[in-house]
Parts: C-alpha cells; structure tokens; sequence
C-alpha cells in the first residue's frame, strides 16, 4: 500500500484529497442549506441523480486544483491537462462502479457510495499523477481551458434542464 500510494499520489497531494473528500461531503448538503440558491445550485447537488453527484467530485476537484496550481505554480499546460483526466476518469468510476453494484444488488447503499466517492477522489489523483509522469503531448491552454469549460457548461446547463434519462432520475 505504501508503495501505491508514493507512486500514484503525491505526498503534497494528501491534504488536497482530504479536501476534496471533505468539500465534496459538505457540497452534498449545501444547496439545501442555502435554502435553494440558484448559484449553489449550479455547484451542489439539486437532487439524489448520480449525475448530480458527480459535482460532489468536479467542483471541488477543479477548484482546489487552481488553488493548488497558484500555491505551487508549475507548468499550467501541463498540470491542468492531467488533472482534467484524472476528474474525467474519477466520474467515470463512480458512474460505472454506482451502476454495477445497484445493477447486482437492486438497490444503493449509502456506505458504499461514500466508499466509490472516497475511491474516485483517490482515483483522479493517481491519474493526475500518472499522466503528469508519462504524457508527451499537451494540447494549447485554449484547448484544456475549452475541455474544463465544456464539463463545467454540461453541469450547469443540465441541472437547470435535465434530459429525461435515467442518469438524471434519483434511484428508486
């Protein structure tokens, strides 16, 4: 396990997980707290859809990755290219994991979907981390601020107006 974790996560990354781990738990309840603020409501969970529960990751993610990037400045390309897909790859473990396991079990726990979520943040850190250690090519700043822009626009523009799909439903 130690050797897992000084591989894939960086010591300077742990508080930053604790963070994201905590932030994200806050989120889940915040928007209720604020007494139904339309601007929390773009960075909060409005419902129990899995597809608002991958703000839990996203926004708490991506703003702690600027402030840690204004903490220890570093190749910007670079960094926030990484951590692009490691968020990307941490939403998609919770969307497949939460799927497999209600798909098997008929029904969600709370336990294990705080446990995929704890799992997911460690996720997006190890990927970061990876690809900052093997990726060769990095796209233009346009290009990456276009990514992270586009996924934060899908959030906003699907909690205001959600298809009619299950990922948008709360499970039964």
């Amino acid at each position: 396990m130690r050797k897992f974790l000084s591989t894939y996560i960086n010591r300077r990354d742990l508080p930053a997980i604790a963070a994201v781990i905590l932030l994200g738990s806050v989120c889940h309840f915040f928007y209720q707290w604020s007494g139904g603020s339309a601007l929390a409501a773009l960075f909060c969970p409005v419902s129990e859809s899995p597809w608002e529960h991958l703000k839990l990751l996203f926004f708490p993610f991506l703003f702690l990755s600027i402030w840690s990037f204004f903490r220890h400045p570093r190749n910007g390309c670079r960094f926030f290219f990484c951590r692009f897909w490691g968020v990307i790859c941490g939403l998609c473990l919770i969307l497949v994991l939460f799927y497999t396991y209600t798909g098997i079990l008929g029904r969600h726990f709370l336990m294990l979907d705080l446990l995929i979520f704890c799992l997911s943040v460690f996720l997006s850190f190890a990927v970061s981390r990876y690809f900052c250690r093997s990726l060769v090519f990095v796209p233009s700043v346009n290009v990456i601020f276009t990514l992270w822009l586009s996924v934060t626009l899908c959030f906003f523009l699907f909690t205001c107006f959600p298809p009619n799909i299950p990922l948008f439903f709360p499970p039964a």
